[in-house]
């Protein structure tokens, strides 16, 4: 059970991936192919985390193992917003609306990150554990609920299909879709 709201976070991330993948057909980078790299290089790093987390919860399935998947969690997490962040906004001409997505995304994963991280911290004996699974997989929802928003502000502000186009072409994103 513990190691289901981690696996409800990954499946969301291959969702998230599924706009990626494609062939590097291209020679020189363009400035929408680099912030493309960089997105999906942040999302790639995130989930390597979150699989290590993973492992951590199945290899010590206690409280303190938990707790110490959260805190990973929230570690990870940090670097995924700092990463977003620091990407500004793609050179498109819908950049600025993917860039405030993102931060919007940012600001809910960070936000309900915090909510896992303190719901696991507040276990200290086993009858608080389905109380802290529940609030973690409500938590997990929302990330869900604002993963698929992002991309469907990104597909709705990409009219050209110029950033689209870079998600598909970038080895970065591929690397997500096939590891």
């Amino acid at each position: 059970m513990r190691r289901t709201w981690i696996a409800v976070l990954v499946v969301a991330l291959v969702g998230l991936a599924a706009g990626c993948g494609g062939s590097d057909n291209s020679s020189e980078a363009s400035p929408t192919d680099e912030w493309a790299s960089g997105f999906c290089s942040a999302i790639t790093d995130w989930t390597n985390s979150l699989k290590d987390v993973t492992s951590t919860v199945a290899s010590n399935p206690t409280q303190d193992g938990l707790k110490s998947a959260a805190d990973d969690l929230g570690s990870a997490t940090d670097t995924l917003v700092s990463d977003l962040k620091d990407l500004g906004a793609p050179d498109t001409p819908s950049g600025e609306e993917v860039k405030g997505s993102l931060d919007s995304l940012s600001t809910t994963i960070d936000d309900e990150v915090n909510t896992i991280q303190n719901a696991a911290q507040g276990v200290s004996n086993l009858t608080q554990l389905p109380g802290a699974i529940s609030t973690i997989s409500e938590s997990l929802s929302a990330l869900g609920d604002a993963f698929s928003n992002t991309l469907t502000t990104i597909d709705n502000a990409d009219a050209s299909g110029e950033l689209q186009d870079a998600l598909k072409n970038s080895p970065d994103c591929k690397n997500i879709t096939n590891g």
